[in-house]
């Protein structure tokens, strides 16, 4: 009998997660009461309590049960850069964008930090949560990033700081506007797409140096005094 109970506290609990998340997407996390949750849900504002101590508890509770990307695609486990990083960066950052969307529960989320938090304090564990992810796996997207530099892919003067932090706001402004305007903005289709013009921005400085190179060299081959010492 205990089991059986702990099984239908769990199952109250999912239960309690899922009518929130439609709520706070629906109405706002502002408007909505922990009461109009409970009445999606179909249990009582007591159950509500027996699980969350408050509605930011309950927000926070709606990221852990999310594989958020950002967490997922830059881990240690996939960050290992071998003979390509620059295309390894390319790969995960193609990855996240289609998993914020074609991932209901993720696509949630990111629809609630971007969209559906009137009020900071709802849910400012949640924005500090994706902050911290983001400062964690950074250490792992610099390290790519220097092989991607080390292995003549990008600029040796690349400033790998800015490059990273570039890449997460590109990304996350990506998301953000593809939940407003999907149809204009459709990282289903065209994820790799945008990833690919990000990181030949970072490519241009590499390939202008490279053309300048090679016109000096062809400039010195044209040269009197040049051709006279070959000579």
């Amino acid at each position: 009998m205990a089991r059986k109970t702990k099984v239908e506290a769990m199952e109250t609990r999912e239960r309690l997660l899922d009518a929130a998340g439609r709520v706070f997407c629906e109405k706002g996390v502002t408007n909505t009461s922990l009461n109009d949750i409970a009445e999606a849900a179909g249990v009582t504002r007591g159950a509500i309590y027996w699980h969350f101590k408050n509605k930011p508890d309950l927000i926070e509770a709606l990221w852990r049960r999310t594989d958020m990307p950002v967490d997922d695609v830059f881990s240690n486990r996939c960050c290992m850069a071998g003979a390509d990083p620059l295309g390894l960066i390319r790969q995960r950052a193609v990855d996240m964008l289609r998993h914020a969307l074609s991932d209901a529960d993720t696509r949630q989320v990111w629809d609630i930090i971007f969209h559906k938090s009137e009020n900071v304090n709802d849910t400012q564990a949640l924005k500090l949560r994706l902050l911290n992810s983001r400062d964690e796996c950074a250490d792992n997207v610099e390290r790519v990033f220097q092989a991607a530099v080390s292995a003549g892919q990008l600029p040796a003067k690349l400033d790998i700081d800015t490059a990273v932090s570039g890449l997460f706001c590109y990304i996350e402004g990506l998301i953000y506007n593809s939940l407003i305007d999907p149809e204009r903005v459709q990282l289903e289709h065209y994820a790799e797409q945008y990833i690919d013009i990000y990181l030949a921005g970072l490519q241009q400085d590499a390939a202008t140096m490279r053309g300048r190179a090679r016109n000096k060299v062809s400039r010195s081959d044209t040269c009197p005094a040049v051709k006279a010492a070959k000579a």
